[in-house]
């Protein structure tokens, strides 16, 4: 029988400067969650959402993977594990979106929605949470990206990336 991998989930959304305290928040219960349900989590390595999910998987014993804008492997954020340095600046969201089987999008600017993109030209499943129901809506409400489930709290957004991932691997 086949060795089964764990499922990667990358957690993408804003750094320091493009994030809030509940987004930031959540990003560490969206990291607790993907590591209480035995998921690696993916991120860019660095801080703002990226720490702070790295730090709630690390607080539920989970394993965390930053594949770093910078050959500094040193400049991951304390919570990393494998830190994968490129000498990609923003083109590394390539590898950030295409390394997990599903992307959770929290709140960001342009490099989150880089990584959004990314992954949906992959093929790889994005869940959206927070925020990003108004930057996939046009003016009149409809959805941009129907292929873009939004999760109402991190525990949604864990568990759907979960089944779009399973998804995917068996089809």
């Amino acid at each position: 029988m086949p060795k089964q991998h764990p499922i990667y989930i990358s957690v993408i959304g804003g750094d320091r400067d493009h994030t809030t305290p509940q987004g930031l928040e959540l990003a560490e219960e969206v990291g607790r969650r993907i590591a209480e349900a035995e998921c690696i989590l993916v991120n860019g390595g660095m801080g703002g959402t990226m720490e702070r999910a790295a730090k709630g998987a690390k607080s539920a014993g989970g394993t965390t993977i930053g594949i770093l804008s910078t050959t500094d492997r040193t400049a991951a954020n304390p919570y990393i594990d494998f830190a994968i340095p490129t000498p990609l600046g923003f083109v590394r969201n390539v590898l950030v979106a295409n390394a997990s089987d599903a992307v959770i999008a929290l709140p960001g600017k342009w490099g989150t929605t880089n990584e959004l993109s990314f992954a949906m030209i992959a093929g790889i499943p994005v869940v959206a949470i927070e925020g990003w129901d108004a930057k996939l809506r046009d003016d009149q409400g409809r959805s941009r990206f129907t292929e873009v489930p939004h999760a109402s709290d991190a525990a949604e957004a864990v568990a759907m990336a979960i089944n779009l991932a399973k998804q995917r691997r068996e089809g």
